[in-house]
């Protein structure tokens, strides 16, 4: 018997790409996640300032809050270098 009359079964790809095509999803939502997740602190951290420069000015006056918040600020960033 020859080689060419000989059918060779392929196996079923639809498993696969099904399976890809879920992990796909998967990525794209834990990304989603992630990016919904790093909004959320970044609105939490601007309430919080918002909220400690309301109670700086109220306490000290706003030019001094505004100084006091820079200097902050500035403090921040050398700790952090």
């Amino acid at each position: 018997m020859s080689r060419h009359n000989v059918r060779v079964k392929a196996k079923n790809t639809h498993g696969f790409i099904k399976k890809v095509a879920e992990s796909k999803v998967l990525a794209r939502h834990e990304k989603l996640h992630m990016f919904t997740k790093v909004v959320m602190e970044k609105q939490a951290l601007r309430e919080r300032y918002i909220k400690l420069m309301n109670d700086a000015e109220r306490a000290v006056g706003r030019k001094e809050a505004i100084y006091l918040l820079r200097d902050a600020e500035i403090i921040w960033q050398k700790i952090n270098s």
